[in-house]
């Protein structure tokens, strides 16, 4: 098969939000051709060229190469969003801050999809913003609802001192964006020019930001600006223009078309918001017809380059995962299964995905999912059940313990406190807390990383928290006791220097518990120390006195290292 029979042109339409293959040809110049006659023809909202490339071993790459949206068809069509929050802002940066363009993203969503923008665009570009502000009356509906919602989130009646500040906001807006277009910029070759021609400026984060616009606005498709930010990205010396990167990045991933144009064909809504929460953990694996983008977008990700973009994508999940939406839409039979699959993906021994919010909108469906059978559960019995389908303890506490700072969590603070102290207490044998198959190692730093978390969960009371961290610590001795570990690392065949290395390594190795149990293990460490001419039977192991002298110095700087009492060992 030749390398031209395996690339083909999509022609694309909008139709009610999602994109529809109108017609196929083989040559770009014919397909663009065809789209251009279909934006004339003014039937569709918007139109695309997707170039498809099959690959030798069947996968497929795709990429926009053309896209035009009808601006005369939609005028009349643009409405605001309904949005039920809006961040306040204290100061003119603050309408630059995540929570605010994501504000502007719901409100103005069509608007924006129209005109291929993103929330940063829209604020440094003159044209776009006079062009909103000429569609009516709409500038100014905006700025009521997010006023009032404003005034009530701060419990003011009267919302029109809130209205008066973004009315000032928006004309700043409108000064700064007029006096940089003023300059007549051109646009950045490179991330690298961008900031060179910025660092002259009074607000050198602003015309950054305002530069890389610029540049965005000459890609007219989300994947195209999205292709030009990742080749920014890999620019040497990247590091100062970071922030920006990872800001229009996050605007990008705020339209819901967006996102599932980069993670591809997803079973059902479930199978999307775990695909959605791995790429914001740096750990996607591309699925059928994703964006060719996505490798690349995981990399950022997985490098901790894309805070903000990161945030958004987790709300995003936590807001689908707490709606009402079917998880499993087309067999509605599997929605109880389909739940607890996500369940295990979002939760685990160390993380609760997307953190307390993610914790309630789990308690949230659980309720929901627990209930369609007709019987009515309450919070804490939807909890009760969520709690036991997790895997083991150590993931069970931890779910527990995200929870308890949340409002839902303080709203059930007496029920949640009840399941943690009675999980904790039947969990008496390591087993119950970490699968058997784990490593040694791996048990024992799991279940002090849930002491740890147990003892600095403010949300609970300090003495529950004492007597709950005892009681993990307990398991922890009877594990070191019942399973002869400290006996397991004393390999009788090995130099008593080895050996003795070994043990008081283990001991400072941060895998036990400051309490009972790292008390007992120095113990046992202590007493095999003090068997008769220890220091006698240690050098015996070197070649000469010079080498184990220097030997013995560096155990006993060991021993203070790994918290013990060297002279007393000495003395001994």
């Amino acid at each position: 098969m030749g390398a031209s029979s395996r690339v083909s042109f999509e022609v694309q339409v909008l139709s009610r939000g999602h994109w529809v293959i109108a017609e196929l040809a083989g040559d770009e110049a014919k397909a663009v051709a065809l789209a251009e006659g279909l934006v004339r023809a003014g039937q569709h909202s918007a139109v695309r060229v997707v170039r498809d490339y099959e690959r030798l071993n069947g996968t497929h790459s795709e990429n926009v190469v053309f896209e035009r949206r009808n601006d005369d068809r939609n005028d009349q069509d643009i409405t605001l969003s309904p949005i039920s929050e809006a961040p306040l802002c204290a100061c003119f940066d603050d309408f630059f801050l995540p929570a605010a363009r994501l504000t502007i993203a719901r409100l103005l969503r069509k608007y924006l999809d129209q005109a291929t923008l993103t929330p940063t665009e829209f604020m440094h570009d003159s044209r776009a913003m006079k062009r909103f502000g000429d569609q009516g009356s709409l500038l100014f509906s905006a700025l009521d609802r997010i006023a009032s919602l404003q005034a009530r989130a701060l419990g003011e009646r009267d919302p029109a001192p809130r209205k008066l500040f973004l009315e000032r906001g928006w004309t700043e807006l409108r000064h700064r964006a007029r006096d940089f277009a003023a300059l007549r910029p051109h646009p950045p070759a490179d991330l690298a020019s961008a900031l060179t021609e910025a660092a002259g400026d009074l607000d050198p984060s602003y015309g950054v930001r305002a530069r890389l616009t610029l540049a965005l606005l000459e890609r007219r498709g989300w994947l195209s600006k999205l292709d030009l930010l990742l080749g920014w990205a890999e620019e040497p010396n990247v590091e100062p223009g970071g922030e920006a990167i990872d800001t229009v990045v996050a605007d990008l991933v705020m339209p819901s078309q967006m996102v599932q144009d980069l993670i591809g064909f997803q079973p059902n809504l479930a199978g999307a918001v775990g695909q959605i929460v791995d790429l914001a953990e740096g750990c996607a694996t591309p699925s059928r017809f994703a964006a060719t983008a996505l490798p690349d977008l995981n990399r950022l990700f997985a490098a901790g380059r894309l805070p903000q973009a990161q945030s958004i994508l987790l709300d995003r999940a936590v807001r689908e995962v707490g709606g009402a939406n079917p998880l499993s839409r087309h067999d509605p039979t599997q929605e109880y299964e389909v739940f607890q699959r996500l369940l295990g993906r979002m939760v685990g021994r160390e993380r609760v995905a997307g953190s307390g919010a993610m914790a309630e909108a789990l308690v949230r469906r659980a309720t929901r999912v627990l209930s369609a059978g007709g019987a009515s559960l309450s919070t804490a019995e939807a909890l009760q059940t969520l709690i036991g389908a997790l895997a083991d303890g150590c993931t069970q506490v931890s779910f527990l313990l995200t929870l308890a700072p949340t409002p839902t969590g303080q709203t059930m603070a007496a029920a949640l406190t009840d399941l943690l102290e009675r999980k904790i207490a039947q969990a008496d044998h390591i087993d119950q807390w970490c699968p058997p198959a784990l490593p040694p190692r791996e048990r024992m730093a799991a279940l002090k990383a849930t002491h740890q978390r147990l003892s600095g969960c403010l949300a609970l009371a300090e003495s529950c928290r004492h007597d709950l961290a005892d009681r993990i610590d307990r398991v922890m001795m009877r594990y070191l006791a019942s399973d002869a570990v400290i006996e397991r690392l004393d390999t009788p065949d090995d130099p008593l220097a080895a050996r003795a290395i070994r043990l008081v390594k283990f001991c400072g190795s941060g895998l036990l518990i400051e309490g009972r149990s790292l008390d007992f293990a120095r113990a046992r460490v202590i007493s095999y120390l003090r068997q008769p001419q220890f220091e006698e039977k240690f050098r015996t192991g070197y070649g000469d006195n010079t080498q184990a002298d220097r030997a013995l110095r560096a155990f006993y700087r060991l021993l203070i290292e790994s918290g013990f009492d060297s002279g007393r060992s000495r003395s001994s």
